[in-house]
């Protein structure tokens, strides 16, 4: 039997909103599935060290790089670049430039921790934009469609769009083991005319490109094929993707708190309600984009994955299975290729 190989991550611990204990958490948990794997955690040596303590078993695990300086939240990309050199952000990004570790990942900042990335990694050859990359819940065989760009490049042109469908449709193939991949292209309705001319030379560029080969275009697809078996990889540029994973997010949420008003309404629905109550935790997760915790940063010389501002430990825990198995299944030089 093959030994799996052993991969280190590189985490910056003090990204995002949540405490550093569901970092750390998300860590362990990830640690007793995987006790072949090493981490390296970039972030203040001592609170790092307290939240640590709370899983002896780990530490040998991890390896601390200490650093003081930390990038919010709200700062903007462009303050990033100019002051974020020797962050807990920015040494992550750096450990996998170095060969340090495999993978990147990060709760913080989406837009400074993909300028850092872009800056640090450099794009691979014939790329102009990285796109994020999610993979959508849906009612598909394998359960997920990849979805990108999830909000790095809000004005992607038609050679970016054809750029981002190589790109889902090599990461789908991989993750799924699939060696048909179907890719759909986001419009306002599936007729031919239909779209503006950016969208028209985007589609005519897919026609071209997939006209033979295992990846197939089967043209545009709209909103509510998102989770359909349409297409495997819809893709799309990063201002519509964006409002497209928040929309879904905030409509699992209230889906669930529908569910919840109407129980609160008499005893026996109180009653039903705490019965099902993990029923609907699970039907909300099931609906959620966030499900599959991360955003896989695509068109780097490296790979680089972002986690959920508000991850807890659950979540944080799923974006490092999720950057293990892209760790496994990706392949920088196959995907260069495929774009030359």
């Amino acid at each position: 039997m093959k030994k799996e190989t052993k991969i280190t991550l590189s985490v910056d611990c003090m990204g995002g909103d949540n405490s550093i204990d569901d970092i750390i958490g998300g860590v362990s948990q990830f640690c007793s599935e995987n006790n072949n794997d090493n981490f390296l955690l970039h972030g203040n040596k001592k609170v790092i060290g307290e939240a640590l303590d709370k899983y002896p078993k780990i530490k040998q695990m991890c390896k601390i790089r200490h650093c003081d300086k930390v990038i919010e939240m709200e700062d903007k990309p462009s303050q990033s670049l100019r002051g974020g050199k020797n962050s807990s952000m920015w040494n992550s990004i750096e450990s996998v430039k170095n060969a340090k570790a495999k993978v990147a990942i990060s709760c913080g900042n989406t837009g400074s921790l993909m300028a850092i990335s872009t800056l640090v990694l450099r794009k691979l050859p014939n790329v102009k934009r990285p796109a994020i990359a999610i993979f959508w819940p849906s009612t598909s065989q394998k359960g997920f469609n990849v979805v990108l760009d999830a909000g790095a490049d809000i004005k992607a042109q038609p050679a970016d769009l054809l750029a981002y469908a190589k790109f889902g449709s090599d990461i789908f193939s991989k993750a799924f083991n699939s060696q048909k991949v179907k890719v759909g292209l986001l419009n306002v309705g599936t007729e031919t005319h239909k779209g503006n001319e950016q969208l028209q030379k985007a589609s005519e560029m897919l026609v071209e490109t997939f006209s033979e080969g295992l990846q197939e275009y089967v043209g545009f697809v709209e909103g509510s094929d998102f989770s359909s078996n349409k297409a495997d990889v819809i893709v799309t540029d990063g201002f519509s993707g964006n409002i497209a994973l928040k929309t879904a997010e905030g409509t699992a949420n209230l889906i669930k708190k529908f569910f919840m008003d109407e129980f609160s309404l008499s005893i026996s629905g109180l009653f039903v309600g705490l019965l099902m109550k993990k029923k609907l935790r699970r039907l909300k997760e099931r609906m959620d984009p966030r499900t599959l915790n991360g955003g896989v940063f695509v068109g780097l010389n490296g790979l680089v994955i972002k986690s959920h501002g508000s991850s807890d430990s659950k979540s944080f825990y799923s974006a490092l299975k999720l950057a293990k198995n892209m760790c496994k299944t990706q392949s920088n030089k196959n995907t260069s290729k495929n774009l030359s």
